[in-house]
């Protein structure tokens, strides 16, 4: 589940409730003690408050509870909710109906407050959308006879052929349709959460700007998590129990090196990272200790006694790993400014993997790098500001320039580019594999070198970065040229995104010059079969299908073993004739305007 609204009040430096957009990769920008950490904090205490407890300085007025409200979304949350509250609520008593009412717009919405510093809130509740009357307000937890009372006080039957006639459900049915047709007004109030939904959340990592130990001692992988699930039967028995703590160290220490691997792009002198548990059959494993070793030294050094940049680059060589590995299902990852004591490059790799993280698992960040805001889906950005209270602004349609133009004036965010160059044509493009792509189409079908007349620059799509660089070239006596996406697998998914792309490319045909939006749903969408096969070894030859202009292919190349990473492999694979056999005529026409 991903957190897709949060409302927060009276926590910290807000007083009166604040609610803030959130997406699968959120930014949230701002000045220094503008109030960027407060969302990360509140979504850390409201999924683990154990972990991340309350305390009084978290409270605006002490007088007043802290009220945390957030909206979850996910593609078969319905499912996922019948099979925790079915013990609870029978499909014979309304089960189904009752799940139509706390999904409001496919969303649940779970609140959560507390009155004191502590470990654990004092009240958490579900949203459901209920008649605003006290004789007919959640029918579900009624019994049979107050049921009765319900039809025989405003005179509803139910019909003698009725199927199961005095059957719970049918009595709901007949009082629901009886509200409607006297409409009966209807709210959405707020129920305790005796289905403990709440313990279907995701899971919480909290790492602070100093990334210290003691986020250090959260690296656990999937694998040691699932040993962990039979520790309590397996330790009965010494020699067992010597054998699992051996299987947690092996684990663990395999993903060091994987990691260790990662973070000799940075330090080339690393020789040996070591990630050992400190195991305590009572609470599993206790803590984590990360040790490095480096060219000249004896022995292994704890990672606390390092300098702080250190163990960021260790968060950066363990976030590729996750995102490599697809590590870390269901788990909401907030991190304060992680651009701190990170090289520009060493930035740009941990937001690619946070992009490649976040399609399974959710990052929120609080940044004021113009690297990190640049790189982020404008629909993405959190404006934090300081006023009377900490306050927070999203971008619409209809402010999206203003928005944009703030956010520049608040960071300096700069243009990615200079204009030292004897180009008359620029191309923007969404990414350096696309660039390639357009490169490779190019040279196949219209036997010219796409670079040699236009300069093609990738922006990142819909990012801040994407609409500084076009504006910044407008005046510039170039003629620009766009491509983009059409992103029409994802109608299903996320509806919006083919009309945002849809917007883009008028706006860009209105105001900068012409755009093109491809026929399929993006780059991996003209993939040849054949290609694919020759590429993965693993996939037998002629198994694979054309994809469909609007076909989803996330679920498919996830089942098939296709990794978007060898895209320009799979490209430079392909012949003429898989080319010709895939790309539109009208994509070839446009880019034949460009070359001549």
């Amino acid at each position: 589940m991903k957190i897709k609204e949060i409302t927060i009040e009276n926590y910290r430096g807000i007083k009166n409730f604040q609610k803030i957009q959130l997406s699968n990769f959120t930014s949230i920008v701002g000045r220094n003690d503008s109030g960027k950490s407060i969302v990360l904090n509140a979504v850390a205490s409201f999924l683990n408050i154990k972990d991340y407890p309350v305390t009084h300085y978290d409270f605006n007025e002490l007088e007043n509870p802290i009220t945390i409200e957030c909206c979850f979304e996910k593609e078969n949350i319905a499912e996922i909710l019948e099979a925790k509250i079915k013990t609870k609520i029978k499909k014979a008593d309304g089960l189904e109906e009752f799940l139509v009412d706390i999904l409001i717009d496919n969303r649940l919405t779970i609140r959560k407050i507390i009155n004191a510093p502590k470990k654990a809130f004092d009240s958490e509740q579900i949203l459901i959308s209920d008649y605003d009357s006290d004789d007919f307000s959640f029918l579900y937890g009624k019994s049979d006879d107050e049921l009765n009372q319900i039809l025989e006080k405003y005179g509803i039957e139910i019909p003698v052929e009725g199927k199961g006639r005095n059957s719970k459900i049918e009595k709901i049915k007949y009082i629901k349709e009886y509200c409607q047709d006297n409409a009966i007004p209807t709210i959405n109030r707020y129920i305790d959460d005796e289905y403990k939904v709440t313990s279907l959340l995701p899971d919480v990592e909290l790492f602070v700007s100093d990334y210290g130990l003691e986020a250090d001692t959260k690296f656990k992988s999937n694998s040691v998590s699932e040993i962990q699930l039979y520790l309590t039967e397996e330790s009965k028995e010494e020699k067992k129990l010597a054998l699992v703590q051996q299987e947690i160290e092996n684990e663990m220490q395999k993903e060091a090196t994987s990691v260790k691997s990662y973070m000799q792009d940075y330090v080339s002198s690393l020789n040996k990272v070591e990630i050992k548990p400190t195991i305590s059959w009572k609470d599993a494993i206790k803590s984590v200790d990360v040790s490095f070793q480096f060219d000249g030294d004896d022995k292994l050094i704890p990672m606390s006694h390092k300098g702080t940049g250190y163990r960021r680059l260790f968060m950066v060589a363990r976030f590729r790993y996750l995102a490599e590995k697809k590590k870390g299902n269901n788990i909401v990852y907030l991190i304060e400014e992680p651009e701190t004591f990170l090289h520009p490059s060493a930035q740009e790799d941990l937001i690619n993997a946070f992009n490649d993280l976040s399609e399974d698992n959710q990052i929120l960040i609080s940044t004021h790098s113009p690297v990190f805001v640049g790189a982020t889906d404008i629909s993405s950005v959190v404006l934090c500001k300081k006023e009377e209270q900490s306050i927070y602004e999203t971008t619409t349609e209809e402010n999206k320039i203003d928005f944009i133009n703030e956010i520049i004036q608040e960071l300096g965010v700069k243009p990615s580019f200079n204009l030292r160059d004897d180009f008359d044509k620029i191309l923007f493009v969404e990414g350096k594999d696309d660039l390639e792509f357009y490169k490779k189409v190019t040279f196949e079908l219209i036997g010219k070198d796409l670079e040699e007349k236009v300069l093609i620059l990738p922006v990142g799509g819909s990012s801040v970065d994407s609409f500084v660089n076009i504006s910044y070239f407008k005046n510039n006596g170039r003629d620009l040229f766009l491509i983009l996406d059409s992103d029409k697998g994802l109608l299903i998914r996320d509806p919006r995104k083919p009309e945002i792309q849809i917007k883009s490319s008028d706006n860009f045909n209105e105001n900068f010059g012409k755009s093109y939006l491809l026929k399929k749903s993006n780059i991996e969408s003209y993939f040849h079969p054949r290609a694919l096969e020759r590429n993965y070894h693993h996939i037998k030859n002629d198994s694979l299908h054309f994809f469909d202009d609007d076909e989803d292919l996330k679920e498919f190349f996830k089942e098939k073993g296709i990794n978007k990473k060898h895209n320009v492999n799979i490209f430079n694979e392909m012949t003429k004739e898989e080319w010709e056999a895939v790309i539109e005529e009208e994509l070839v026409e446009f880019l034949t305007e460009l070359v001549n």
